[in-house]
């Protein structure tokens, strides 16, 4: 391996990574080494860099097509593909919202996030931690039965939904306009999906846009969803990442949640910077089922 050093997290979640100036990923060797830890520890965390948007945007690129976030007055201004979270623009702060419920990035897309990218550029003392929850975990411990209720199915995943939950949007009161529409139609994913890179069948959910499960009433659905949320944030399962200016955190979409924590935003300054590589659409892990099976 590349002098490097590595420490494994949690059994679960994450491997730090010290020692390694992620520019050097433009070597194929280097690269391969990294995609082997994040596909087994499906989260990575690399320590003391010093990158700016654009080497942030060249250290996405590694990972596949760089995405953007639909709500274009939080992006970057002379990088569209960099979403910037912050206390400290010349504009309504991006802190405090949505994201602290815990949640998988853009699985209202009909090709949500495969990877998530967060830079921290600075960082408060207290809070604003991001924690990370496997839903892998939850699905090795499914029974056989209740994987065969979700296999097949499809959730149906709404951005408006999810967009009438936020408040701190600019302005606060702003509607979808009418090209935000049109790009966020409802999307329909399976809930046991196929991980196009190790080829398992994983468990994918997402409970703040999800609108319901095919063959199940609303209220039946929405339980189920919330229900397996649970399982997989159980306190005693979750890893709180608590940021250092320079991390340079990567996860696996599709196979972690996360969540914000809230921080003061009158005492502390926030800035951390986003990237999100665009996954493909998930596929089923069986053929779909009609929904009268």
């Amino acid at each position: 391996m590349a002098q490097y050093t590595t420490r494994e997290i949690t059994p679960e979640i994450g491997c730090e990574i010290s020692g390694l100036d992620v520019r050097r990923l433009a070597d194929p060797a280097i690269l391969a080494e990294i995609k082997t830890l994040i596909g087994k520890h499906h989260m990575l965390c690399f320590k003391d860099q010093n990158l700016g948007a654009q080497e942030l945007v060249d250290f996405t690129e590694r990972f596949g097509e760089p995405d953007s976030h639909i709500l274009r007055q939080y992006t970057h201004r002379d990088h569209p593909a960099v979403y910037v979270i912050s206390n400290v623009e010349d504009r309504l702060a991006n802190v405090n919202d949505v994201s602290l419920n815990w949640h998988t990035d853009l699985a209202f897309k009909t090709h949500p996030s495969a990877f998530v990218v967060l830079h921290a550029e600075k960082v408060p003392e207290v809070g604003a931690d991001t924690c990370f929850a496997s839903m892998q975990r939850v699905y090795k411990a499914l029974t056989d039965e209740e994987k065969a209720r979700l296999r097949g199915r499809l959730a149906t995943y709404s951005y408006v939904r999810l967009h009438a939950k936020r408040t701190r949007i600019e302005p606060l009161t702003a509607p979808l306009s009418p090209q935000q529409l049109a790009e966020s139609p409802d999307v329909y994913h399976p809930l046991l999906r196929r991980h196009p890179d190790t080829g398992e069948e994983i468990l994918y959910l997402n409970l703040p846009d999800c609108m319901g499960i095919e063959g199940f009433a609303e209220d039946e659905a929405l339980g189920m969803i919330k229900g397996l949320f649970d399982r997989i944030t159980d306190p005693a399962h979750v890893y709180a990442h608590k940021w250092s200016v320079g991390d340079l955190v990567i996860w696996d979409n599709r196979t972690l949640l996360h969540s914000a924590t809230w921080f003061d935003p009158e005492r502390y300054q926030r800035r951390m910077l986003r990237t999100c590589v665009k996954g493909e659409k998930p596929m089923p892990s069986v053929p779909l089922q009609a929904a009268a099976e």
